[in-house]
């Protein structure tokens, strides 16, 4: 397999490793990188520090609303703990991010894991429609977290904001819609609290760590896979997921301290560029250290070389070539 065209970049950061107590430090920190990597990159993650194990810093999906109108092209998607947090809160946060960013919002779908599940029960006590520590719960509750934050942002249709002074009406009644969703742990009624988002349904990704997430893998729009020797074979399988062909995959080239060359990176680019990738996302393990690295030289050595180009604009569905999201319940009414 050959390299068609080239490859979108996206950049990761943690929101939760990359903070000190000086709370002016850590806004200055953040508005400083996001400015450097907007036009630059076409989309930056921002792993939530909840989610982490081990971290306890900043909201992603706040954060990601402070930056959003301190930026102007890049994408943010923000990340969000869907086995702890409610998914009713998460769908109107993101859909809330969409409308301040201007079409540039996704959601990072993150799973608590078992560990961390029982660290999060014993320090708020046993809740009701908290999922069992056990991994076959827990992966049933975050495919169940994600389709309801989807659904909730299809309850509104498009054109459900009226306006109308005669009536003295804000909405139009008929074109909210109630979801009506029943899981195994929880129910959400809906409709959601927020207007549909301006994308429609905001890009949804999730990173790729265990063999055991593949069906959690292939409902989502993107999917982070590590780029390693097994990266084909796991392509081959994402593809042909609920959607007949599959999320869009994007190759993870992680940037550690030990000062990985740009002749490494392109390398490492092009094999994934071969073997089917739709885009790299270099993770970073520092951003204060390693910002004028990646945008002064790992950068433009990718470039020069063919592998990515400069971030074209439009919304986020469509510089991952994804196609305008249809409203369920608006076709179904």
């Amino acid at each position: 397999m050959t390299q068609k065209s080239p490859l979108l970049l996206g950049l990761g950061l943690d929101a939760g490793g990359h903070r000190n107590g000086d709370e002016p430090d850590w806004r200055e920190l953040w508005s400083s990188l996001v400015a450097r990597l907007d036009g630059v990159a076409a989309f930056v993650t921002l792993e939530d520090g909840f989610a982490d194990p081990g971290q306890d810093g900043l909201d992603a999906i706040l954060l990601a609303n402070w930056l959003a109108p301190r930026s102007r092209e890049i994408g943010l998607i923000a990340g969000a703990p869907i086995s702890f947090a409610e998914p009713f809160h998460v769908s109107t946060a993101i859909a809330t991010l969409d409308y301040v960013s201007g079409g540039r919002a996704g959601l990072l779908a993150q799973r608590l894991d078992q560990e961390r599940s029982r660290e999060a029960s014993r320090a708020i006590g046993e809740l009701k429609g908290f999922p069992a520590a056990d991994q076959p719960s827990l992966d049933r509750d975050a495919l169940d977290a994600v389709d309801v934050v989807r659904r909730l942002w299809d309850s509104w249709e498009d054109d459900a904001v009226i306006r109308d002074t005669q009536s003295q009406r804000f909405v139009d009644g008929e074109k909210l819609h109630y979801i009506d969703f029943q899981g195994a742990d929880f129910r959400v009624l809906g409709p959601s609290i927020t207007p549909r988002p301006p994308q429609g349904q905001p890009i949804v990704a999730v990173s790729r760590v265990a063999e055991t997430d593949l069906a959690f893998a292939r409902a989502a729009d993107v999917v982070f896979v590590p780029a390693n020797g097994d990266f084909a074979e796991t392509l081959a399988k994402l593809s042909g997921g609920t959607s007949g062909k599959g999320p869009v995959v994007i190759a993870d080239l992680r940037i550690g301290p030990d000062g990985s060359t740009a002749e490494d990176l392109i390398a490492a680019a092009g094999i994934a560029a071969a073997d089917g990738a739709q885009g790299v996302r270099l993770v970073l393990s520092d951003p204060r250290t390693q910002i004028d690295r990646v945008t002064g030289t790992l950068v433009p050595a990718l470039r020069a070389a063919g592998l990515v180009a400069p971030p074209a604009g439009g919304n986020l569905r469509s510089r991952f070539g994804l196609p305008a999201a249809r409203n369920r319940y608006a076709a179904a009414a």
